[in-house]
């Protein structure tokens, strides 16, 4: 079972289960609902629900019941992350790394932790991340498996580029090779690899690029069913524009990624994609506009309030106070803004927040000077 099934491979699932009996269908059933857990997490979650009933029924042995129902609980824990419920998804991730035949299965092992890091990433413990990344690599090279393990580092790689974009292009060079690339690669690591270079280019303005890696990544990520990245990379990509002062662009991409995300319901990718439409407006001067959307933002991320995403909608509410001129609120904000668990580590929003405070502290001080010099101004009459 690959890490990522491409659309081709879900379609050949979807019409050989319609043709076999119900005991027959177990393990493509298992495989389709892997498959479908981010193209479609409520079909997903409820073949897992099928699979069930058919697994009490099944003569299977013991360890091999517990290792399909440890890839279902996998589905169930990815479905709760792709909602916000982070809790809850890293309790049930860290129950199927208790259980005792997991170690039976190196692959299940492996995506366990991988999983595990996108939610501790979400929780803004980056150390943890990165550990469980690093394991994810290991347990996926015990299996032989090259996908996954290569899957791993390019996504620790791209989690690591928003804290230090030079080392995280050093790992990545020694995993990946980017001028001479193979033909044959899997449309899901091809998706990650253009989705790190895409974010290395724009953080280095070469803006072009980055927009062209990403555009890549996008349509790469739909086919291999990667859809919370789609919906990411599409924003990133209308967030590229809106760097290039193109709002029109920027805002046709934010909504197409907004558009991905509200049928799926999840509320991280659904604050990401209001945030960006609400930065985009800010600086087209819709300043009411933008702050209504900014904390509809805030409501989608209320339970990531440790996440980058939060972070961002922060700062992004500092940049309209410091448009509004209203000074104080903004030195608060970027205040705020330093210390939130999502942007630790994060150079990027570190330096937002240390040149937003020194911008609201100077022009507080302009303001209090024009006042006094207009409060010790005598006129005479004549």
């Amino acid at each position: 079972m690959d890490l990522y099934a491409t659309d081709s491979e879900v379609k050949q699932l979807e019409q050989r289960l319609a043709d076999m009996v119900a005991q027959e269908q177990l393990d493509d059933m298992l495989t389709l609902a892997w498959g479908l857990r981010q193209r479609d997490s409520r079909q997903a979650v409820s073949l897992c629900d099928q699979v069930s009933i058919l697994l009490n029924k099944s003569r299977r042995s013991e360890a091999d019941k517990a290792l399909v129902y440890l890839r279902l609980q996998l589905i169930r824990a990815e479905e709760r992350w792709l909602h916000a419920d982070l809790d809850v998804a890293a309790s049930i991730v860290q129950a199927i790394l208790r259980h005792p035949e997991v170690h039976l299965d190196a692959v299940c092992l492996s995506d366990a932790h991988h999983l595990l890091g996108f939610i501790f990433s979400d929780q803004g413990k980056h150390v943890e991340c990165d550990i469980e990344m690093a394991i994810s690599i290991d347990e996926a090279s015990k299996a032989d498996d090259v996908l996954r393990r290569q899957c791993a580092a390019a996504a620790l790689a791209r989690i690591a580029v928003l804290r230090d974009d030079k080392l995280a292009k050093a790992y990545f060079d020694r995993h990946f090779e980017t001028r001479n690339p193979p033909k044959d690669i899997h449309p899901a690591l091809a998706a990650l690899m253009n989705d790190f270079l895409g974010l290395y280019a724009g953080l280095n303005e070469q803006f072009d690029d980055s927009i062209a890696f990403l555009d890549k990544a996008y349509r790469l990520c739909l086919q291999s069913g990667q859809i919370r990245r789609a919906i990411l990379t599409a924003a990133n990509i209308g967030y590229t524009y809106s760097r290039m002062n193109n709002y029109e662009a920027a805002l046709e991409w934010q909504q197409k990624a907004l558009t991905l995300a509200k049928p799926a319901g999840w509320s991280p990718s659904i604050g990401n994609c209001l945030m960006q439409i609400g930065d985009t407006l800010r600086k087209t001067g819709s300043l009411d506009m933008a702050e209504q959307i900014l904390h509809e933002s805030l409501e989608q991320l209320s339970m990531l309030t440790n996440s980058r995403n939060y972070a961002l909608t922060i700062s992004t509410l500092a940049d309209l106070a410091l448009d509004r001129r209203d000074y104080h609120l903004a030195q608060n904000l970027f205040s705020q803004l330093a210390i939130l668990p999502g942007a630790q580590e994060q150079a990027d929003l570190q330096e937002l927040a240390t040149e937003g405070q020194a911008k609201a502290r100077a022009k507080m001080k302009s303001t209090a000077r024009e006042a006094n010099g207009t409060q010790g101004t005598v006129f005479v009459k004549r």
